[in-house]
């Protein structure tokens, strides 16, 4: 098959995206798929045009490309391309949509408030410690625990800076989970264990004391809630692919819904081929898969 990877762009999760897409490409090369490199640009239409792929395996972080708009251009261009479609990458990419519509269906998500630029809260009305966070943004760009009223100003500008739209949420203190659904199954929960007090950029992409247990130790009623919770987000969301359901739990052990990724990452360090590994799926496995992309019709 003639493959176009598409990664990078303007969006601040570039360079992870990169570094995906190195794998990715090394991953279709093994298989046999003759390989077209191209970075995110404004010529993306017509080096799309040149190569004529039979499908696009698309690599994109955050916005402009996981949020819907490159998955539009390649619906006007009539290419086929991997992972979701326009309407759940749009959704998923702004937590704050994707909490509503997930609500709507039952679907345990954090309580918490959206703050658009401009306008003010009373931190005299909020509990800390609290998560700011923009809504857009993956890779844990801009989140911050804010534990007193003196941090509250300075999360809330480095988040406003990356987005103009900001959730406030409650801390949930329990464990950090993740759960790869794969073309609608559940793989096994993940266990995150950040090498720092809290799961930032630095925790994920650089702190070498990250680490992640898989399987995670939880007991197997709670792991068939996990993973009967992903599969009801793929399918409530309409996913396709892969994608990668985030959860945390209470101090009481309730799991809550923190995202959906709808491009996750596959970088050495990624959580998705981390447990397709686990069970017995190789990294040139999960990319066939994910080339061949099923999912909620």
């Amino acid at each position: 098959m003639k493959v176009a990877v598409v990664y990078g762009g303007p969006s601040p999760e570039a360079e992870i995206s990169k570094k995906s897409a190195e794998s990715v490409i090394s991953a279709l090369k093994k298989l046999g798929h003759q390989i077209f490199p191209v970075e995110l640009s404004k010529k993306l239409p017509i080096e799309l045009s040149n190569i004529k792929p039979d499908k696009v395996f698309l690599v994109l972080h955050g916005s402009p490309g996981e949020d819907g708009t490159v998955q539009g251009l390649l619906e006007i261009m009539g290419i086929p391309y991997t992972g979701c479609g326009v309407a759940p990458s749009a959704i998923s990419i702004d937590k704050d949509l994707t909490k509503r519509v997930l609500k709507s269906y039952g679907i345990p998500v954090p309580a918490g408030i959206t703050l658009y630029k401009g306008e003010t809260v009373d931190t005299d009305a909020l509990e800390f410690p609290c998560v700011v966070k923009p809504a857009r943004a993956g890779s844990s760009v801009g989140v911050s625990l804010v534990k007193s009223q003196s941090d509250f100003e300075r999360a809330l500008s480095e988040a406003f800076s990356y987005d103009s739209k900001v959730l406030i949420e409650e801390y949930l203190e329990g464990k950090e989970l993740t759960v790869g659904v794969v073309n609608g199954r559940a793989l096994t929960p993940v266990e995150i264990l950040p090498g720092r007090e809290f799961y930032d950029y630095t925790a994920k992409y650089e702190d070498a004391a990250t680490e992640y247990l898989i399987p995670a130790p939880v007991n197997s009623k709670l792991e068939n809630r996990l993973k009967s919770i992903a599969e009801k987000v793929y399918r409530v969301l309409e996913c396709k692919g892969a994608v990668r359901v985030d959860f945390r739990l209470n101090r009481y052990g309730s799991p809550f819904v923190l995202e959906v990724n709808t491009i996750p990452g596959l970088t050495e360090r990624s959580l998705l081929p981390k447990a397709a590994a686990y069970e017995g799926l190789s990294f040139e496995e999960l990319i066939e898969e994910m080339l061949n992309r099923r999912g909620s019709e």
